[in-house]
């Protein structure tokens, strides 16, 4: 009888060495905010297993696993440097199926054999009927160089002119998110349309200079003004006709630089019409609600996330902000999150989002606007359309056009549920329609 359950335990301890392991796995687990593609890379020396993950929509940077473990028919990979883990069971030499640790969640996983390919027709293809050109954008005010793509329509005479600004996170000249490249696809139809169009790296992304960790909204106002200055230098362009289109916090750099005098036109694409704090909590509302959750509940998480946001903005440290949230948060169902609430809140670019009222600068605005949004858009939700109209209308603004588009997501494309999971599988990267009333608007300016 030892004999036989030796014989099994020794069985059970070659099963996965009897598989073949090596080589590379690709899997696509569903994290709940958002989907992403592994490569995971396992190698075999004659004396233990090495293994690299790549994590290739957010970087192709690869990361070493600080342990492989093989012990019978399970498989434990930990990769430290990204706060991951995978953790299955080997089916076979094609199918690995168990758990990853991402941070302090963990979701279910499949590995297999099988590369997954995104396809992205609206990617544009050469050759072009406009003239590209790679250009460093100087900002004295700051002392850094900003790295961006200029293209100009094949025109004779001045064109006018439209800087892409970026929303919230380090996004860089095309806004690339899943092989989705939605400011190069707006920036390629709209020079096809005589405008010329400046998309830029946001600062300590790809060729930009800057701290990207230390990046707020300040600092995104302060590089579109860098960029507008270097559009009035342009022969090519009207120095007059230079207008700004934001795309979600950009809007807030566009809705500033409008009150300001600085830019005579100005786009909002899925831009709060309400301020940061309170902007937070209504896409709270709206994720919370997509995925299922009851009023009653939605509405409980965000009295406790208001009070959070409140500390931050009150406290002058993350140490002091942990601790009173911390005193707030005891014997509610938050409680023992302060650490991870203050890391999610405490930080440059939040608090400038949260300082933020957009109010102020809509008493301001005189140029035209065009403000989009989608119905179907969980970060910035359709509400913002009504409350950017009112505000800038209350100044007798009568040049504030907007427009809702049944079904579409914050990047504007046809979506489900509208969650950021999604994003990935859709393969439209922004609406046609969308694409084409922006051009019309552009035109029709004087």
């Amino acid at each position: 009888m030892k004999q036989g359950l030796l014989f099994l335990f020794l069985l059970a301890s070659l099963s996965l060495a009897a598989q073949n392991i090596t080589g590379t796995w690709y899997g696509y687990p569903d994290l709940k905010t958002n989907r992403l593609r592994l490569e995971i890379q396992i190698s075999n020396t004659d004396t233990r297993y090495t293994a690299s993950l790549k994590m290739p929509d957010i970087s192709q940077e690869l990361h070493p696993a600080t342990r492989v473990s093989v012990q019978g028919d399970t498989l434990l990979l930990v990769f430290p440097e990204v706060g991951v883990a995978c953790e299955g069971i080997c089916r076979s030499d094609s199918l690995v199926t168990g758990i990853i640790h991402w941070g302090q969640y963990a979701f279910p996983l499949e590995l297999n054999r099988h590369p997954v390919v995104f396809h992205r027709p609206q990617t544009p293809q050469p050759p072009f009927p406009y003239r590209s050109e790679d250009v460093a954008i100087p900002n004295e005010a700051d002392g850094i160089t900003l790295a961006g793509t200029l293209t100009l329509p094949d025109t004779t005479g001045k064109c006018k002119a439209v800087i892409i600004v970026s929303g919230s996170g380090a996004q860089d000249r095309n806004n690339t998110f899943f092989e989705h490249k939605t400011y190069l696809v707006l920036a390629d139809y709209l020079s096809r349309q005589g405008i010329a169009v400046l998309r830029m790296d946001d600062r300590g992304v790809g060729q930009s200079e800057g701290n990207a960790a230390t990046a707020c909204l300040p600092d995104a106002i302060s590089d579109t003004r860098a960029a507008i200055a270097y559009l009035k230098m342009r022969p090519e362009i009207h120095p007059d006709s230079i207008g700004i289109i934001g795309h979600s916090e950009g809007a807030f750099v566009a809705f500033t630089l409008a009150a300001t005098g600085e830019t005579p036109f100005i786009i909002s694409l899925a831009g709060g019409g309400v301020n940061g704090s309170e902007l937070l909590l209504m896409q709270r509302a709206a994720l919370l609600k997509a995925n299922g959750a009851n009023d009653d509940f939605i509405n409980l998480y965000n009295g406790y996330m208001r009070q959070a946001q409140d500390i931050v903005l009150q406290t002058g440290t993350p140490e002091a902000c942990m601790q009173r949230l911390a005193q707030v948060l005891a014997g509610t169902s938050l409680a023992g999150q302060e650490a991870s609430l203050t890391a999610q809140l405490f930080n440059p670019a939040k608090i400038e989002l949260m300082k933020y009222d957009p109010a102020y600068d809509f008493q301001q605005i005189k140029c035209p606007v065009l403000a989009l949004n989608g119905t179907k858009d969980c970060q910035v939700p359709i509400e913002n359309l009504g409350k950017i109209k009112e505000g800038i209308s209350a100044n007798g603004n009568t040049h504030v056009t907007i427009i809702s588009y049944p079904g579409l997501n914050h990047m504007f494309q046809p979506a489900r549920t509208g969650l950021p999971v999604e994003y990935s599988d859709i393969e439209e990267t922004i609406s046609p329609q969308v694409l084409k009333d922006i051009a019309q608007w552009l035109k029709a300016l004087r």
